[in-house]
């Protein structure tokens, strides 16, 4: 995987990519900066609604900020998602997961 700075340096040609976003996010949440995986996980989701795992992911950071609440509030949105997209296996590993924090 490539570092944070050479994915912001895509990022800066690619404005509002969902995808550099959400690998930008996934990166700062391996290590273990989970506000700032927070901020990009929130961006990657303004810039494609769609994208089903970014709920899932930035779920996992909340949690791990105390923050189950919002966690909760994320898997829910993300559900609904995925049920709309026909993501089926987002809509199962987002179930478990919601069943689970509850």
């Amino acid at each position: 995987m490539p570092s944070i700075a050479q994915l912001e340096k895509l990022l800066a040609l690619e404005p509002g990519d969902a995808f550099l976003l959400y690998g930008i996010a996934q990166e700062h949440a391996k290590a273990n900066d989970h506000a700032k995986a927070v901020e990009y996980f929130e961006q990657a989701i303004e810039a494609d609604p769609d994208y089903t795992y970014a709920y899932f992911h930035i779920a996992r950071s909340l949690e791990s900020l105390d923050r189950n609440a919002e966690a909760i509030a994320y898997l829910e949105t993300g559900h609904t998602v995925a049920i709309r997209v026909g993501d089926a296996q987002g809509i199962s590993e987002i179930s478990g997961y919601l069943d689970g924090l509850r």
